[in-house]
């Protein structure tokens, strides 16, 4: 493949990516106006991330094998119609109840983008390539992902909190048709696998028995939890707790963003010049530092969140090099079924994300601790996991040569 084809299809994957990444991120600066407006608690209005990562779940394993036997782009455009479904009814709710189907909707749509982008990748280019690729988007779309909260808050406070979703809903029908007019199918029909129940069944019990598959998925996961909960537990800890404004507020998750940014532009500098093994410590390093100095603000200025968001920073930017390195090291420990471990790697992140932000929620009390404790607790599991996972793949490697 020439360097022009590959630049045409991480330009599509990006397409594909932005509504799906923006549609968490950009309205939880509204979050606090939105409990006024639905006359909602702080875990009613969290509960639109909850039930919205649910949705992402519960269609990421179904978009695997679909793609797997129909290729990737007739179930990526059922995905992004739902997706655009939701995204309307969003725009147009008037109770909380008709804001969580739409919400739903709207994850059932997003999870096909993240499995079907993530299939296309590894359909599009070689390992070595597809690693490059997966960092480039590293670097790109946390960009816009930094960008999301500032435009989110920008249009909640000129225009109301659903000019987010109607931004949502734009982005949405944009990718919808670039992708139907200028895709080209990456899965060739010689390489699609049968769609049968049996075969499907068969494929899906490999995976769930595979323990690297799951000690890197964990990993990926946990790290992916502590972030989203520590960002949308912030929007009302900070600006309704701690009085920041809510002009501030867009800047300081931006700054955390950021961290994720400089990870992804520093990546592939730091494997070239430390080797990837280095780059993994250095990564455990960062969140291990990057949770001390949010357990130490936590017990020292419970009430500063500067120090809060300083530890989160260099929590993102270790998160980002350890996520970096071992998702596509986790997409080839079952290269034949790509679909399938895109999907369920997609579902396990966010099923993990829903519940860890659902359990932050409920132990909300107006204080940093229950956040400081989450990001805590990933990085006390992960460890072990991680110095576990290692210490059997250099055993195997052993065993191989």
């Amino acid at each position: 493949m020439n360097r022009r084809t590959e630049l045409k299809f991480l330009f599509l994957i990006i397409i594909v990516f932005i509504a799906a990444c923006i549609e968490t991120d950009i309205y939880l600066p509204a979050f606090p106006d939105m409990m006024v407006w639905f006359s909602a608690s702080e875990g009613a209005i969290q509960s639109l991330l909850t039930w919205n990562f649910v949705g992402i779940c519960l269609s990421g394993p179904l978009y695997g094998p679909l793609s797997d036997a129909f290729g990737r782009k007739k179930p990526l455009m059922i995905a992004l119609g739902m997706f655009l479904l939701g995204s309307i009814i969003t725009i147009f709710a008037q109770n909380l109840d008709q804001m969580l189907i739409g919400r739903i909707l709207q994850g059932l749509g997003s999870g096909g983008c993240f499995t079907l982008g993530t299939a296309i990748i590894f359909d599009a280019f070689q390992k070595e390539r597809a690693i490059q690729a997966t960092n480039n988007l590293n670097t790109i779309v946390p960009i816009i992902m930094a960008a999301a909260p500032m435009l989110g808050g920008y249009l909640n406070q000129n225009f109301g909190f659903r000019s987010n979703f109607l931004a949502i809903a734009i982005f949405v029908l944009l990718s919808m048709v670039i992708s139907l007019f200028f895709f080209k199918e990456t899965l060739p029909k010689e390489k699609r696998i049968p769609f049968k129940f049996t075969s499907i069944l068969k494929d899906f019990k490999q995976a769930f028995s595979n323990l690297a598959f799951w000690q890197v998925t964990s990993v990926i996961s946990l790290l992916f939890a502590g972030y989203i909960a520590f960002l949308s537990g912030t929007s009302v800890l900070f600006v309704v707790e701690f009085g920041m404004s809510k002009a501030l507020f867009p800047f300081i998750q931006a700054a955390i963003l950021g961290g994720w940014v400089l990870g992804s532009l520093l990546l592939n500098r730091v494997i070239a010049k430390w080797g990837i093994p280095k780059v993994k410590q250095a990564g455990i390093a960062l969140c291990i530092v990057g949770g001390i100095v949010i357990a130490l603000g936590a017990l020292v200025a419970p009430r500063d969140p500067y120090s809060q968001t300083l530890g989160m920073i260099l929590y993102a930017l270790g998160a980002n090099w350890i996520i970096g390195l071992y998702f596509p090291e986790g997409m080839e420990i079952l290269p034949h079924i790509k679909g399938i471990t895109a999907s369920l790697m997609t579902s396990a992140r966010l099923l993990v994300a829903a519940i860890v932000v659902g359990m932050t929620s409920a132990l909300y009390n107006g204080t940093i601790y229950p956040l400081a404790l989450t990001v805590i607790a990933t990085i006390a599991v992960i460890l072990p996991t991680l110095i576990y996972y290692e210490k059997r793949r250099s055993a195997q490697s052993v065993e191989t040569t």
